[in-house]
């Protein structure tokens, strides 16, 4: 009796036992794994080739000013460039086979947020998936390694995070969606520094605090097939003083209402 009692116990925690993947605690997957099943979510790697050029044409919100007219522009394998019209300036984030380009003017002091900026245009992760200059997308080579972190809730959903290292750059976290394998998030770092910063070029009034530290990160959702892939229609972005006046670190919120593939981009945007 015994014996039929102890392998009835035995039967009923094999049928218990965690199978290894929940909704709350997602399959344990290489970051080889990861990449290749977002590639396949969004459409393939063979569809994403066919696109030579990409414009994201939209909005974007800063503080409490009206929504301003935004475009992400990029080509294939290493060019993208972003401007942002707000209404006391101009931003432009552009990175150009090697050649970064940040606008407006930051003074001296204000050195740390753009060298950041600038380091991010580098990574071939800005902009997430929006951009057709895209790490993920590019052939592997020595200088980028990835490795799975495990996973971690982004706006209360389980997402893998895959770790991007490439030679003589910071390392970057990469978040991919646990159910659809959409990149949802990238976390570029963190910036500490003494905030006497400096005005831009139109006169933004300076900042009380003596001290600041910002993470920076680029958020995307709201998914769609466009052509074939599958591209994000909101995105979150980190910006800081003195690029916003009223505190010191925030975000401004994009809102994409069309892409277009495949059109010839005046060289002019990207200079």
């Amino acid at each position: 009796m015994r014996k039929y009692l102890g392998l009835s116990i035995l039967i009923l925690g094999i049928l218990n036992a965690p199978n290894g993947f929940s909704a709350d605690e997602p399959q344990s997957l290489t970051a080889t794994q990861i990449v290749s099943k977002h590639l396949q979510a969004i459409g393939g790697k063979e569809a994403v080739g066919r696109l030579t050029s990409r414009v994201a044409i939209g909005t974007v919100k800063k503080e409490s000013e009206p929504d301003a007219q935004m475009a992400i522009m990029s080509e294939g394998p290493d060019r993208v460039s972003a401007v942002y019209v707000f209404k006391d300036y101009t931003w432009q984030l552009t990175y150009d086979h090697g050649k970064v380009i940040f606008r407006p003017a930051i003074s001296k002091e204000g050195s740390l947020v753009e060298k950041k900026y600038r380091e991010m245009l580098t990574t071939g992760a800005m902009f997430n998936n929006i951009s057709l200059y895209n790490i993920l997308l590019q052939p592997e080579s020595d200088d980028v390694k990835f490795e799975a972190k495990g996973t971690k809730k982004v706006k209360n959903r389980a997402a893998y995070v895959v770790e991007l290292r490439r030679a003589k750059m910071p390392p970057l976290l990469l978040y991919f969606d646990a159910e659809t394998f959409m990149w949802v998030r990238t976390d570029y770092g963190n910036v500490s520094y003494a905030k006497s910063m400096g005005k831009l070029t139109n006169d933004v009034v300076q900042h009380g605090e003596d001290q600041t530290s910002i993470d920076f990160s680029f958020d995307t959702w709201d998914f769609k097939e466009v052509d074939g892939v599958k591209l994000p229609f909101k995105f979150e972005q980190t910006i800081a003083f003195p690029l916003i006046k009223q505190k010191s670190a925030g975000t401004i919120v994009g809102t994409i209402k069309e892409y277009r593939h495949n059109l010839p981009i005046d060289p002019k945007m990207f200079q």
